[in-house]
Protein backbone atom coordinates (compact mmCIF):
# COMPACT_ATOMS: atom_id res chain seq x y z
CA UNK A 1 0.00 0.00 0.00
CA UNK A 2 2.82 3.00 0.90
CA UNK A 3 4.85 1.70 -2.70
CA UNK A 4 1.84 2.81 -4.21
CA UNK A 5 0.97 5.51 -2.43
CA UNK A 6 4.80 6.87 -3.36
CA UNK A 7 4.59 5.85 -7.10
CA UNK A 8 0.82 7.68 -7.34
CA UNK A 9 2.87 10.95 -5.34
CA UNK A 10 6.07 10.02 -7.80
CA UNK A 11 3.38 10.75 -11.26
CA UNK A 12 1.24 13.50 -9.67
CA UNK A 13 4.74 15.46 -9.18
CA UNK A 14 5.35 14.41 -13.00
CA UNK A 15 2.38 15.40 -14.13
CA UNK A 16 2.40 18.72 -12.56
CA UNK A 17 6.34 19.52 -13.20
CA UNK A 18 5.27 19.01 -17.10
CA UNK A 19 6.35 21.73 -19.98
CA UNK A 20 4.53 24.85 -19.87
CA UNK A 21 3.61 26.29 -23.04
CA UNK A 22 2.72 29.78 -25.54
CA UNK A 23 -0.83 31.55 -26.27
CA UNK A 24 0.00 33.59 -28.86
CA UNK A 25 2.86 33.62 -31.24
CA UNK A 26 6.29 34.11 -30.58
CA UNK A 27 8.46 36.45 -32.63
CA UNK A 28 11.89 35.70 -34.03
CA UNK A 29 14.01 36.01 -31.51
CA UNK A 30 16.95 37.54 -33.13
CA UNK A 31 15.13 40.17 -34.82
CA UNK A 32 14.30 43.87 -33.67
CA UNK A 33 10.93 44.73 -32.21
CA UNK A 34 8.38 46.44 -35.09
CA UNK A 35 7.61 49.80 -35.18
CA UNK A 36 4.91 50.82 -32.81
CA UNK A 37 5.36 47.41 -30.67
CA UNK A 38 7.42 46.47 -27.93
CA UNK A 39 8.64 43.22 -26.35
CA UNK A 40 8.32 41.51 -22.97
CA UNK A 41 10.53 38.68 -21.93
CA UNK A 42 9.42 36.35 -18.57
CA UNK A 43 11.35 33.65 -16.63
CA UNK A 44 11.41 31.98 -13.73
CA UNK A 45 14.47 31.58 -11.27
CA UNK A 46 15.88 28.56 -10.15
CA UNK A 47 14.03 27.75 -7.27
CA UNK A 48 12.39 24.65 -5.93
CA UNK A 49 9.61 26.57 -3.65
CA UNK A 50 6.31 26.00 -6.19
CA UNK A 51 8.20 24.22 -8.63
CA UNK A 52 5.11 21.41 -9.53
CA UNK A 53 2.91 24.46 -9.57
CA UNK A 54 1.76 26.33 -12.95
CA UNK A 55 2.21 29.81 -13.36
CA UNK A 56 -0.34 31.09 -15.86
CA UNK A 57 0.74 34.27 -17.33
CA UNK A 58 -1.52 37.37 -18.85
CA UNK A 59 -1.22 40.24 -20.93
CA UNK A 60 -4.21 42.57 -19.66
CA UNK A 61 -7.15 40.22 -20.06
CA UNK A 62 -5.36 37.82 -22.89
CA UNK A 63 -3.70 35.19 -21.68
CA UNK A 64 0.14 34.67 -22.72
CA UNK A 65 0.83 31.10 -21.34
CA UNK A 66 2.23 28.92 -18.85
CA UNK A 67 5.71 29.03 -17.43
CA UNK A 68 7.53 25.88 -16.05
CA UNK A 69 11.12 25.98 -14.83
CA UNK A 70 13.98 26.20 -17.11
CA UNK A 71 11.42 28.17 -20.32
CA UNK A 72 10.38 31.44 -20.91
CA UNK A 73 7.74 33.21 -22.66
CA UNK A 74 8.37 36.00 -25.38
CA UNK A 75 5.54 38.33 -26.47
CA UNK A 76 5.11 41.42 -28.80
CA UNK A 77 2.52 43.77 -27.77
CA UNK A 78 1.21 47.41 -28.96
CA UNK A 79 3.33 49.51 -26.69
CA UNK A 80 1.59 51.77 -24.18
CA UNK A 81 0.56 51.24 -21.02
CA UNK A 82 -0.21 47.88 -19.86
CA UNK A 83 -0.41 45.31 -16.57
CA UNK A 84 1.01 42.04 -16.66
CA UNK A 85 -0.18 39.77 -14.41
CA UNK A 86 0.89 36.09 -13.31
CA UNK A 87 -1.35 33.79 -11.34
CA UNK A 88 -0.07 30.92 -9.19
CA UNK A 89 -2.20 28.09 -9.31
CA UNK A 90 -3.02 26.23 -6.07
CA UNK A 91 -3.05 22.79 -5.38
CA UNK A 92 -5.68 22.61 -3.21
CA UNK A 93 -8.29 24.46 -0.87
CA UNK A 94 -5.21 25.04 1.54
CA UNK A 95 -3.13 26.49 -1.19
CA UNK A 96 -5.35 28.73 -3.32
CA UNK A 97 -4.62 30.94 -6.37
CA UNK A 98 -2.51 33.82 -5.90
CA UNK A 99 -2.05 36.64 -8.13
CA UNK A 100 1.41 39.02 -8.83
CA UNK A 101 0.70 41.94 -11.10
CA UNK A 102 3.31 44.26 -12.71
CA UNK A 103 4.19 47.11 -15.22
CA UNK A 104 4.66 46.08 -19.03
CA UNK A 105 7.07 47.96 -20.99
CA UNK A 106 5.53 50.94 -22.96
CA UNK A 107 7.64 52.85 -24.96
CA UNK A 108 7.70 51.52 -29.08
CA UNK A 109 10.88 49.29 -29.66
CA UNK A 110 12.04 48.60 -25.81
CA UNK A 111 12.24 44.91 -24.75
CA UNK A 112 11.09 44.15 -20.99
CA UNK A 113 13.00 41.20 -19.27
CA UNK A 114 11.14 39.82 -16.14
CA UNK A 115 11.89 37.31 -13.55
CA UNK A 116 9.52 35.14 -11.68
CA UNK A 117 10.45 33.65 -8.33
CA UNK A 118 8.30 32.01 -5.80
CA UNK A 119 8.39 33.06 -2.21
CA UNK A 120 8.78 30.40 0.01
CA UNK A 121 6.60 30.00 2.54
CA UNK A 122 3.90 33.08 1.34
CA UNK A 123 3.46 30.53 -2.11
CA UNK A 124 3.24 34.00 -3.91
CA UNK A 125 4.68 34.90 -7.70
CA UNK A 126 7.70 37.97 -7.18
CA UNK A 127 8.57 39.62 -10.46
CA UNK A 128 11.45 41.91 -10.72
CA UNK A 129 11.80 43.84 -13.94
CA UNK A 130 15.53 43.17 -14.64
CA UNK A 131 18.30 45.00 -16.94
CA UNK A 132 18.95 44.32 -20.46
CA UNK A 133 22.05 42.08 -19.61
CA UNK A 134 20.55 40.09 -16.55
CA UNK A 135 17.62 39.33 -18.43
CA UNK A 136 19.58 38.15 -21.57
CA UNK A 137 21.61 35.88 -19.70
CA UNK A 138 18.57 34.38 -18.35
CA UNK A 139 16.79 34.18 -21.03
CA UNK A 140 20.39 32.60 -22.20
CA UNK A 141 20.21 30.06 -19.99
CA UNK A 142 16.05 28.81 -20.32
CA UNK A 143 14.41 27.74 -23.84
CA UNK A 144 11.56 28.89 -24.70
CA UNK A 145 7.93 27.28 -24.30
CA UNK A 146 6.36 25.21 -26.70
CA UNK A 147 3.83 27.75 -28.83
CA UNK A 148 0.30 26.17 -28.62
CA UNK A 149 -1.33 28.82 -30.65
CA UNK A 150 -5.48 28.67 -30.77
CA UNK A 151 -6.28 26.10 -27.85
Amino acid sequence: MRASSIALLGLLFAACAGSGHQRVPMPSLDSSVPIGRSRVYLAREDTTAGSIRNVRVFDGETEIGVIHEHEFLCWERVHGRGVGRVVFEGLGPQLANVESVFDLPREPGETGYYSIRIVYGEHKPEITRLSNDEGQALMEARSPAEVQEGD
